[in-house]
């Protein structure tokens, strides 16, 4: 009996250790399925971890060899992952070209070196920061320049609290930047894909808000005025503070007359670095924020002025430069009381035109000077009326 008994213990322990085992062999086995599920499972806002090279130019002019370029990995919420990688501009053309490990798409690049000032035709004599965020989903070349470097805190913003999808977000921001500088009906695609030594209506653009952010500032005023602008534009994508609108409008002002020798500048120094460049028609986007019609701002003499000398030139000043090809004999001239044309010449120099009679006027006679609303400012627009006034000799 006692052998029966124990018989049956045996087998019941046989049992339950046999269970034990199908159990533990359950359990590992759906703890390798999850695992395999882990490791295959893709997420839209993530690459798969794996080596890469980014390529591509710094610009504002191009920058200079040696110009440090940091990689920053971002999440998809925006924040460093704090995966960091770093290289270095391989020429004077502001080419790049950086190896690093990457598990999400989305990055900022950041370079801080000297650079060929367009306006001034020289080398920066300080350096200057910029930066880009991209989505390296599709595309493993970055261009950093002004327009990626305006929309980013504005990008940020979109994406956090309009929950805005990235290329959505960088769009707006493009839109908004071109706006501030009276520039609409130009698509600029990728912000990371524009280049100033290409052709093409948003590599003009590029090139146009360059020249007019730097103007005749030092590396510290334009670094000043491109964090006003970021702080700016971020909430809202408008430029409100009325010293910074001046100070673009000052930009203008001083591009004006330079934009010929910006384009020499430019094409100059491509070839200096041995690069053939095809610089794009920027000049008529420099001029996009001057709407206001030119002013005869001062003559020569008052209206009803008296005792003028008979060999004395007559001189207008305007409010600003105008279009050369427009300052002529037709659109300035100077009549006698009798209406008789009198045979002058006509020059321009620095928003001043200058009539010069051809002969010695008559003593003691009216003259009337008339300048007509053909004469134009260089952004096309014309005097709202003609201007006269009369001296006498």
């Amino acid at each position: 009996m006692k052998k029966i008994t124990h018989l049956i213990i045996y087998a019941c322990l046989a049992l339950a250790f046999g269970l034990m085992l199908s159990c533990t062999n359950t359990d590992d086995s759906s703890s390798e399925s999850t695992s395999t599920s882990d490791d295959t499972t893709s997420d839209d806002d993530t690459l798969t971890s794996t080596a890469i090279t980014i390529s591509g130019k710094i610009q504002k002019g191009p920058y200079v060899q040696g110009t440090e370029i940091t990689v920053r990995e971002l999440d998809s919420s925006m924040t460093p992952t704090g995966n960091t990688f770093t290289g270095t501009i391989d020429d004077n053309t502001g080419s790049f070209s950086i190896k690093g490990t990457l598990t999400n798409k989305i990055v900022e690049l950041s370079a801080v070196g000297y650079y060929f000032n367009e306006v001034s035709g020289s080398l920066s004599s300080a350096t200057l920061t910029l930066s880009a965020l991209s989505d390296l989903t599709d595309i493993s070349s970055v261009n950093v320049n002004l327009m990626t470097h305006l929309e980013k805190k504005r990008v940020e913003y979109l994406m956090d609290n309009s929950k805005m999808t990235f290329a959505a977000a960088k769009t707006q921001a493009q839109t908004e930047i071109m706006k501030i500088f009276n520039i609409d009906n130009v698509t600029l695609g990728n912000s990371e894909t524009l280049d100033i030594s290409k052709s093409g209506d948003g590599n003009a653009v590029l090139l146009a808000i360059s020249a007019i952010l730097q103007s005749d500032k030092t590396e510290a005023e334009l670094t000043e005025l491109l964090s006003a602008i970021n702080t700016d534009i971020r909430y809202e994508g408008t430029i409100d503070v009325g010293a910074t609108k001046q100070k673009l409008l000052d930009g203008v002002d001083y591009v004006k007359p330079r934009i010929a020798t910006i384009r020499s500048n430019i094409e100059t120094r491509y070839s200096n670095v041995g690069m053939v460049a095809s610089i794009p028609a920027f000049e008529s986007y420099v001029l996009k924020l001057d709407i206001t019609a030119p002013t005869v701002a001062s003559t020569s003499h008052a209206d009803n002025t008296t005792k003028i000398a008979v060999n004395l030139p007559i001189t207008a000043t305007f409010s600003d430069y105008l279009d050369n090809s427009t300052v002529t004999s037709t659109n300035f001239f100077l009549n006698d009381n009798s209406s008789n044309l009198i045979t002058s010449t006509i020059t321009y120099s620095d928003k001043t035109a200058t009539l010069t009679p051809n002969s010695n006027l008559s003593e003691n006679g009216t003259h009337i000077a008339t300048i007509k609303t053909g004469i134009t400012d260089l952004a096309g627009h014309a005097l709202e009326s003609d201007y006269s006034w009369s001296f006498k000799t």
